[in-house]
């Protein structure tokens, strides 16, 4: 059976696992870069319609399929969260046979400008950073939706739920000064409740706005807990209308709910594809033989050889373990010596490893250059331990020094494998030193 006819094989082994419900799919090459993100209602129907016969593709569509070598896939609640779910993966791996997304043409956010005297809500095509104003007080944007339709929908949700200003900055100072609420056309469709006019006072309306940003970011059980109490404060003083409101917000709330949790839903698992994309990218890079799983990293913290100690950090498919991590005091080196430090830490480590009996990482992250490279495959050597990938990455170039290679590894500032790495030395150094500070802090007391 010839190369062509095995690949072909797999795939077809692939779609067959493929769920039949909403999602998104990512389709890789021989290298395992992710070339191409789509989504679909059903995406084993999608990605099976790819590798028909009769799929009619035009020559970038052939040349795509022609590519592929791998397909996964990450389901979603409906559509709609996996049209914003592909958004963000596109921009994330950038694939090439996507059509480019440009960041001015992003999906829309909601702006919520804390700085104003009457906060209201704005669409705006670009999110930009959560920020301070003149004030002290933030800036704060939600979102994305998946398109203006859909934005504008739940921005009469809002309007219905809690009664912010619309009307623009300039009308609503017009009106200020005049204190003519019937002026506002919105008032009289009971969409405002004319701060303009002193129809609320400030403390009432930044009670609504608070409530706004708990609803927007998916407070629901605090919001309900919130009016319910208000509620029933008014039942109780006979104040039945604020009442009746209350409790229509709530009922609101309930409908709307699921809506607001897209965005967090949609992070979650764009991060988790973020990371597994890392560690296989890391695979491919150093060319190990399986997937580095589970990395260890190492890091020695100390002033001029004085409280010195060593820390051992553990991230499991590119994510940290702190319940695995573990501290070391150093015992057997006297001086200020760094490479004999790291030596007596990792020996420590794969010593006790080995007696008893326990699996050994899939790679090993030294922080440090090629002369702590150099001193833990000494100790590899004397516990006999072979074939386990060990790496040192030095801090002023971000330069990877692998055994046996004449120069270091120089890896894109962009790339996600050296982020991964950087991730890995960055903690164990976090680590070492906060250990470093408790010893010095008990010895100084």
């Amino acid at each position: 059976m010839n190369t062509q006819t095995n690949r072909e094989e797999r795939i077809k082994e692939k779609i067959k696992n493929l769920p039949s419900g909403a999602g998104i799919y990512l389709m890789k090459d021989v290298s395992a870069r992710v070339i191409y993100v789509g989504k679909a209602k059903s995406i084993r129907s999608r990605v099976s319609s790819y590798f028909r016969p009769s799929a009619g593709l035009d020559a970038k569509g052939t040349a795509l399929i022609s590519s592929v070598r791998d397909i996964e896939y990450v389901s979603t609640a409906d559509e709609n969260e996996a049209l914003i779910l592909e958004n963000n993966l596109i921009k994330l791996f950038r694939p090439k046979y996507n059509i480019s997304l440009k960041d001015d043409k992003t999906y829309p956010h909601l702006k919520l400008d804390m700085n104003e005297e009457f906060p209201s809500l704005t669409m705006v095509r670009r999110s930009g950073k959560e920020g301070h104003g003149s004030s002290g007080r933030k800036v704060r944007y939600f979102g994305p939706y998946p398109d203006v339709s859909s934005l504008k929908s739940t921005l009469k949700v809002i309007q219905k739920i809690f009664p912010l200003i619309k009307c623009k900055k300039k009308f609503f100072s017009a009106v200020a000064k005049k204190k003519n609420p019937h002026l506002c056309l919105y008032y009289h469709l009971g969409h405002c409740l004319a701060p303009c006019a002193g129809g609320i006072s400030r403390k009432e309306y930044a009670k609504i706005v608070r409530n706004v940003v708990l609803f927007l970011r998916g407070k629901r059980d605090l919001l309900k807990k919130n009016l319910a109490r208000e509620m029933e404060m008014n039942s109780k003083h006979l104040r039945f209308e604020e009442a009746r409101v209350a409790r229509d917000r709530i009922y609101a709330i309930e409908s709307v709910a699921r809506r607001i949790r897209v965005r967090r839903i949609e992070m979650e698992k764009l991060n988790l594809i973020k990371r597994e994309n890392e560690v296989e990218e890391l695979r491919e890079i150093l060319g190990l033989p399986a997937l580095p799983s589970r990395i260890e990293g190492f890091d020695i913290s100390s002033i001029s050889g004085k409280e010195a100690v060593g820390s051992m950090v553990v991230f499991r498919n590119g994510m940290p373990s702190p319940s695995e991590y573990r501290k070391f005091r150093i015992k057997t080196v006297p001086s200020a010596d760094d490479v004999g430090m790291m030596k007596e830490v990792v020996f420590r480590r794969y010593r006790r490893l080995l007696k008893e009996n326990l699996p050994l990482p899939d790679m090993v992250v030294i922080d440090g250059g090629k002369g702590h490279l150099n001193g833990v495959m000494e100790v590899m050597t004397s516990l006999r331990i072979r074939n386990m990938p060990v790496i040192a990455l030095a801090k002023s170039e971000e330069l990877i020094h692998i055994p046996d290679r004449l120069s270091p590894l120089r890896l894109p500032r962009s790339s996600g494998s050296l982020r991964l790495v950087q991730r890995v030395r960055d903690e164990a150094h976090r680590f070492a030193l906060a250990y470093h500070h408790v010893l010095r802090r008990g010895k100084i007391l």
